[in-house]
C-alpha cells in the first residue's frame, strides 16, 4: 500500500504528543496562549457560564461575540475546525438580527448547535489530546471513475473508546462516487471496519447528518461503526475500508473529476453522547484517464507581429487533464501546416512565439495523428493599434474550504494552466470562512499573481438567501483586506454599509448572481457594477434585466460557481440526482488596456466586460453611436447600434435587446427548404420567477420525437452539455426516431437533424413524458411544478422564414420546442447595424445577445441613452 500526504504514525503521534503538550503547558504558564489576554478571559467564562446555563435567546448574542473570535483564534493554530461551525455561528447572528428586526426568536437547533460547538471546543481548548489521528492508504494512483480499495485508520488518542463510543462515516457534499455502504458486503461500495483490539467488538448504525458531510439541506443518514464491547484505548486502531472487496463487493466506484485533496472525513463520538467531534483528515489524489479531446486555447487580441503563445491540453472523456501516453498530431494555421506534436507523458503543451503579421482572424486547428480527436482553437483577431486587450476570467469559484473539492493551490494551477484564463477570483463561501483560510487565500493571491501572466483578486461570496439579500461575491482591488462576513453583517444593507466603513468603493467591486437571488431592489451604484447572468446553475438574463430596469447601472459577465476547483473551464455537473449545478461554466470577457490588476479592475467597475456561456471565448463589439458597452451616451433621438461577434461555432443569430424585449434579430444560417434539409430542434424553457423569488428549476425534457415524410439521416447533439446527465440517440429498430433525456434552465438545448427528400408536408411529432422541475434553490416562493405528458406535431409549412416555434405552456414558464432550418456557409462572424425608430425615452438601455450553433451565448453589457444612473 502507498501512503500519501501523511507521515508515518510513529511520527505522528510523537508531533501531536508534542503538541499537546507544548498547549497545555502554555495555558498553565499563560505564555503563548493561541487567545490574547482579553479573548482568554473571554473564553474561560463562557466555559464556565456554558456548564450552568444552555444558550438561550436572552445570552445568544453575547456568547456569539466571543465564540466566533475564539473560533477564528483557534482556526489559526492550524487545529481542526469543524465543517459547519462558521455556518451555524452565521445563522445564529442572522437569528439575532431577526429577534432585533422583528422578534422572531432563534429555533432550538440554532440553540443546540452553539451549545455544540462551545463543548466542541472546550474539549479541543482544555484536551487537545483527546482526539486521535487519522491516517490514510491507497494502493497507488487513483483514476476518476475507477473501482477502489482505499484504507483510513484512526489511532484513538488520550481519550478511549468505549461502549456506545461511534465513528461516523461521512462523504463531501461534491463528490459523485458511490455511495458509501456498510450493509451488504457483496454489494458495490461497501464499507467494514476491523480495529487492532481483539477484544473489542464493533456493531453497525446509522446516524442522521447535514451539513457539507451529509446532507446538505436536510439530514442523511451516514454510515457509523460502534463499540458495543471492550473499550478502545490510546494507541489502538481502527481502520475503515472503503470499497472491501473480500465479501465479493466490486469495490468503491470513484468520481467522474480529479481533485489533489478527496478526503474522507470521518466524526467521532468519544463517550456516545451523540456529541461527535473533528478530527484532521489525510487527504489523496484522484487524476484523469486516458486522452479522449483536446482544447486550445490562444490570446484573443494581438497586434500585429506581437508574439504570443499557444496552449493545447489533451484531456479525458469528463474534461479532467489526461494521464499516460498523449498522441501525436498536428496543428494548422487557418488551414494550412503550422506544426507537429510529437506524443509523450505531458498533457499540456505550449507552443511559444507565434507571430501573425497578417491582420484579420486566425484559428488553429489541433489533431490527432490518427485523426480520432481534434478541436478548433479560440478566433485570434490580429490588429493594428487595438483599443483594448480581451482577458478571460472568472469571477465565482470554490475549493474544500467550502462544499466542494481541490486546494486553492490547484485552483490556481488549473485557472491558468488548464483553463489558460487571465484572471481569477476565488469567491469562496463566507459562511464557511474562518481566519486560517481567509490568510492561506491573501496569501495565495499574492503568490499566484504573476506579473504580465496571470492576475489573482482576493474576494469572497456573501452567501445569505434570498430573504435576506441573495448571493452576492465581494472582490478587492489589493489583498490587504479583511472580509465582512455574513456572520457579522446578516443583511444586504450591512454589507454595504460594512464595506463602505472600511474601503473607498473604488476598491471593492460586488457582483449579485440569481440562483439565492440577489435583491435586484437595492444597489450600491459605485461598488455593485456587475451583474451574474449565468452560471452553471442556469441561464438568468432576466436577472440583469430585472436590475436594469429598477434604473441601476450595471454590466453583465457570466461565471462557473464551480466546487471541484476546475475555474475557467468547468465541465458539467456529476452524476448526482437533481444538482443545479447542470450546465458548462460560464466566463467574463474584460476589455481593458493591459493585463494588471488594477487595469482589469478598474475595466469591471467601467463596466466594460461581457458575459459569455460555456467557457466559449466570443469576441464581441458593440457601440451605439460610437458610445461602446458599459457606458451612457447624452439623450439623442439618432441611435445606431453596431456590433460584430466573431464565434468558436457558426452564428446562429444575432438579437438587439431594448429595455428588456428583443427589437431586432438576424439569422445569418436561415436557409431556404430543400430536399436535403438540416433543421434545428430546440427545447427552452424560461428560468424568469416573474416576482422576488429564486429563479425556476430545471425544465426536463423526456420523450421521443419522430420524422415522418422524410429520411432522417442524421442527428447530433448540439447543446446536450451534462455528459453525465443528457443524451439523444436514434431509436433501436427505428432510424427515424430520436430519444432524448435533457433539462434547461434559461437557455435552449438544441438538436440537429439531418433529413432527406424533405417536403412542406414532413412532420416532426413529438412525445413528451410527465415530469417534474428540480433544481430550484430553497426557499421559493414558487414550489417546483409537474409537468404533464404532452404529444404533439410540427408540419414544416409551418416554418416562416425558415423557424417556427410551439408554445407549450399557458402559464409564464414560456416553454417551447422551435424548429430552424439552417444551410449555406456557416460563418463564423457576422455584424448588424440597428437604427432605433420606435418609441425613446431617457434612460433606454440596449444591449446584444449572440447565439452560436453549438449553444453557446454572448451578452453585451448594455449602453445606456440619456437618463442618469441611480446614486
Amino acid at each position: 500500500m502507498r501512503r500519501l500526504r501523511w507521515a508515518p504514525l510513529g511520527v505522528i503521534a510523537c508531533a501531536l504528543v508534542g503538541l499537546w503538550i507544548s498547549l497545555e503547558a502554555a495555558q498553565d504558564s499563560g505564555e503563548k496562549d493561541y487567545l490574547s489576554g482579553p479573548l482568554r478571559a473571554q473564553v474561560d467564562a463562557l466555559k464556565n457560564e456554558a456548564i450552568e446555563r444552555a444558550t438561550d435567546p436572552g445570552n445568544l448574542a453575547s456568547r456569539l461575540d466571543t465564540l466566533w473570535p475564539w473560533i477564528n483564534a483557534y482556526s489559526l493554530t492550524g487545529g481542526p475546525v469543524p465543517v459547519n461551525a462558521t455556518l451555524q455561528v452565521a445563522t445564529a447572528y442572522r437569528s439575532v438580527e431577526a429577534m432585533r428586526l422583528d422578534g422572531t426568536r432563534p429555533t432550538k437547533a440554532v440553540l443546540k448547535a452553539i451549545d455544540d460547538l462551545i463543548r466542541e471546543f472546550r474539549v479541543k481548548d482544555e484536551r487537545p489530546g483527546a482526539l486521535g489521528s487519522v491516517m490514510l492508504e491507497t494502493d497507488g494512483p487513483v483514476h476518476v471513475g475507477s473501482w477502489a480499495t482505499i484504507e483510513q485508520t484512526y489511532t484513538v488518542g488520550e481519550t478511549s473508546l468505549g461502549p456506545g463510543s461511534r465513528v461516523m462515516v461521512a462523504r463531501q457534499l461534491q463528490a459523485d462516487g458511490g455511495r458509501i455502504q456498510h450493509a451488504d458486503p457483496q454489494a458495490p461500495h461497501y464499507i467494514s471496519a476491523r480495529t487492532s483490539n481483539p477484544a473489542v467488538r464493533l456493531g453497525t448504525t446509522t446516524v442522521p447528518w447535514s451539513g457539507m458531510h451529509g446532507g446538505f439541506r436536510s439530514p442523511s443518514d451516514m454510515p457509523t461503526f460502534q463499540v458495543e464491547q471492550g473499550t478502545l484505548k490510546t494507541g489502538d486502531t481502527l481502520t475503515l475500508v472503503y470499497g472491501d472487496r473480500r465479501g465479493g463487493s466490486q469495490g468503491w466506484r470513484q468520481q467522474t473529476f480529479a481533485t489533489d485533496e478527496s478526503m474522507l472525513p470521518i466524526y467521532v463520538d468519544l463517550d456516545g453522547s451523540g456529541h461527535f467531534l473533528t478530527p484532521r483528515w489525510p487527504s489523496y489524489e484522484i487524476v484523469g484517464n486516458a486522452v479522449e479531446g483536446v482544447t486550445a486555447v490562444a490570446p484573443s487580441i494581438v497586434e500585429a507581429g506581437e508574439a504570443f503563445d499557444l496552449s493545447i491540453r489533451w484531456q479525458d472523456a469528463s474534461g479532467n487533464r489526461a494521464t499516460g501516453t498523449m498522441p501525436a498530431g498536428s496543428v494548422t494555421l487557418n488551414g494550412e501546416e503550422f506544426r507537429s506534436l510529437d506524443g509523450g507523458e505531458q498533457a499540456i503543451r505550449r507552443i511559444e512565439s507565434i507571430r501573425i503579421e497578417r491582420e484579420g482572424v486566425s484559428r488553429f486547428r489541433v489533431a490527432s495523428a490518427d485523426g480520432r480527436i481534434e478541436a478548433l482553437s479560440n478566433p485570434v483577431w490580429v490588429r493594428k493599434n487595438a483599443p483594448y486587450r480581451l482577458y478571460w476570467g472568472e469571477t465565482h469559484t470554490h475549493t474544500g474550504m467550502a462544499e466542494g473539492q481541490g486546494s486553492i493551490g490547484r485552483s490556481y494551477r488549473f485557472a491558468r494552466e488548464d483553463a489558460r484564463l487571465d484572471f481569477m477570483g476565488l469567491s469562496e463561501h463566507d459562511i464557511w470562512l474562518d481566519d486560517r483560510e481567509w490568510k492561506a487565500m491573501r496569501q495565495a493571491v499574492e503568490t499566484n499573481t504573476v506579473p504580465g501572466q496571470f492576475v489573482a483578486f482576493l474576494g469572497y461570496e456573501w452567501t445569505l438567501r434570498r430573504q435576506w439579500g441573495g448571493h452576492h461575491n465581494v472582490f478587492f482591488r489589493t489583498p490587504n483586506s479583511t472580509r465582512v462576513g455574513a456572520q457579522k453583517a446578516p443583511t444586504l444593507t450591512g454589507l454595504y454599509e460594512g464595506l463602505r466603513a472600511k474601503y473607498g468603493t473604488k476598491d471593492v467591486l460586488i457582483i449579485p448572481h440569481a440562483h439565492q437571488a440577489g435583491d435586484w431592489r437595492t444597489n450600491d451604484p459605485e461598488m455593485e457594477t456587475m451583474i451574474e447572468i449565468m452560471s452553471m446553475h442556469g441561464t438568468f438574463e432576466w436577472f440583469g434585466n430585472y436590475y436594469l430596469r429598477q434604473g441601476h447601472q450595471v454590466g453583465f459577465l457570466a461565471a462557473s460557481d464551480d466546487h471541484r476547483s476546475r475555474p475557467g473551464y468547468s465541465w458539467t455537473s456529476s452524476r448526482q440526482p437533481n444538482s443545479s449545478l447542470s450546465q458548462f461554466g460560464g466566463l467574463a470577457g474584460v476589455q481593458a488596456s493591459e493585463k494588471t490588476p488594477d487595469s482589469i479592475f478598474d475595466a469591471l467597475k467601467r463596466r466594460q466586460a461581457y458575459a459569455v456561456t460555456d467557457a466559449q471565448r466570443i469576441i464581441l463589439e458593440m457601440d451605439m453611436n460610437g458610445t461602446a458597452m458599459g457606458n451612457r451616451l447624452p439623450y439623442t433621438r439618432k441611435r445606431r447600434l453596431r456590433a460584430k461577434a466573431i464565434g468558436t461555432s457558426p452564428i446562429r443569430r444575432m438579437a438587439v435587446v431594448k429595455n428588456g424585449a428583443t427589437v431586432y434579430a438576424t439569422r445569418p444560417l436561415q436557409a431556404e427548404l430543400s430536399g436535403n434539409a438540416q433543421v434545428i430542434v430546440g427545447f427552452q424553457s424560461s428560468s424568469e420567477p416573474f416576482f422576488r423569488d429564486n429563479p425556476r428549476g430545471y425544465r426536463p425534457w423526456h420523450g421521443t420525437l419522430a420524422v415522418k415524410g422524410a429520411k432522417l439521416t442524421g442527428m447530433r447533439a448540439l447543446h446536450f452539455d451534462n455528459k453525465h446527465k443528457e443524451w439523444a440517440r436514434i431509436a433501436d429498430g427505428d432510424e427515424n426516431k430520436v430519444q432524448f433525456s435533457t433539462g434547461t434552465r434559461g437557455q435552449a438545448d438544441t438538436l440537429l437533424l439531418e433529413l432527406a427528400d424533405a417536403t412542406r408536408s414532413t412532420t416532426i411529432s413529438f412525445e413528451l413524458e410527465g415530469a417534474r422541475e428540480w433544481g430550484k434553490s430553497p426557499v421559493p416562493v414558487r414550489p417546483a411544478r409537474d409537468i404533464p405528458a404532452k404529444g404533439f406535431e410540427i408540419v414544416l409549412r409551418e416554418l416562416s422564414e425558415g423557424f417556427v416555434r410551439k408554445d407549450l405552456s399557458a402559464s409564464v414558464d414560456r416553454d417551447a420546442v422551435t424548429l430552424e432550418l439552417i444551410g449555406g456557409e456557416m460563418p463564423m462572424e457576422a455584424e448588424i447595424e440597428y437604427s432605433d425608430t420606435g418609441e425613446m425615452r431617457h434612460g433606454d438601455y440596449y444591449y446584444v445577445r449572440v447565439d452560436q450553433l453549438d449553444g453557446a451565448r454572448a451578452y453585451s453589457s448594455p449602453v445606456w441613452v440619456g437618463g442618469e444612473p441611480r446614486r
